[in-house]
């Protein structure tokens, strides 16, 4: 055997080698990241006592009759709160007590895979391919109610509901969006889990070709289309309204790049607040009295 063929063969077999490795890997990730993203298990929804007034509601959807709180106030802007993946309405808690005062009546949400609530048909989170016909019909209970403008706030993974339902409705009635840790851009934000993941048995993270395999494998057997949910890339085009964001520097779910991604996309709309030292919405934590500033200011502006 000549060594030519000697290294050809070296080459095949690493190649087969690889491709085994991805094939695997591939599945058992995919496993892993159906599991972690996909499959719903939602936290108890626990309505909150605190310096506020609330009003248990429910609103009608496609699915079913779906909960709400329902905070008064004086004013006809209402800000409609959309909690993350997992979460609950109480997400949104610490601004009850200031925007009621504020005057600015609130509608904090349920959605589909929320406990208690319809399941969305396909039994997973969609991340605001279906989600966003519940933020739909949340719009249309509080214009019912009273509603002349409408503000979203939204936390992690309620951000891509609220940009599925904005970039599909080209409404007056809303005048902006607040989001916190926005998670905008899920194949984004699996390959930067991906990156902190260590490989069993050896030493090292998933890489970015595992991660890409991995996506692929989820795509086939649970049907989801990563482009769609990259609410990133269509906001040139779709994002119609302005946006204030506070995103921390240590999230270590969502990364921060999202947000900067979302300010090179419409800089004109977008106002990012990065908090330094804040993990996944956090950012109230670390700075309540900035964080209602911004929040309040915001709305002011929009209102």
């Amino acid at each position: 055997m000549s060594f030519r063929s000697f290294i050809r063969g070296l080459f095949w077999i690493a190649l087969a080698l690889a491709a085994l490795f991805h094939i695997a890997g591939g599945w058992y990730f995919s496993d892993i990241l159906i599991e972690d993203a996909f499959v719903p298990e939602p936290d108890a929804i626990v309505v909150p006592i605190g310096d506020f007034e609330i009003e248990e509601v429910t609103y009608p959807t496609e699915l079913g009759d779906m909960d709400a709180w329902y905070l008064p106030s004086t004013g006809t802007t209402w800000v409609i709160h959309v909690h993350g993946l997992g979460a609950t309405p109480a997400e949104a808690e610490p601004l009850f007590a200031p925007l009621q005062a504020a005057g600015y009546p609130q509608l904090s949400i349920a959605y589909r895979n929320d406990e208690g609530q319809p399941q969305d048909p396909s039994g997973f989170y969609q991340y605001g391919t279906t989600e966003w016909a519940d933020i739909a019909s949340a719009v249309e209970y509080a214009e019912a109610n009273g509603a002349e403008a409408l503000v979203f706030n939204g936390y992690s993974t309620g951000a891509s509901h609220i940009l599925s339902f904005v970039y599909r409705h080209n409404l007056d009635q809303i005048r902006g969006i607040v989001l916190d840790s926005p998670n905008m851009d899920l194949g984004d934000t699996v390959d930067f889990a991906a990156s902190m993941r260590e490989l069993p048995v050896v030493p090292f993270n998933v890489p970015p070709t595992l991660s890409a395999t991995s996506k692929f494998v989820t795509s086939l057997r649970i049907g989801v289309n990563w482009q769609t949910l990259d609410y990133v890339e269509r906001a040139q085009t779709s994002l119609r309204v302005p946006v204030m964001i506070h995103h921390g520097t240590a999230d270590d779910s969502v990364p921060l790049r999202q947000s900067q991604s979302l300010v090179e996309a419409a800089p004109e709309l977008v106002d990012l607040v990065p908090v330094t030292g804040a993990g996944h919405v956090e950012s109230y934590e670390v700075d309540p009295e900035g964080y209602l500033a911004d929040v309040l200011g915001f709305l002011d502006s929009v209102a």
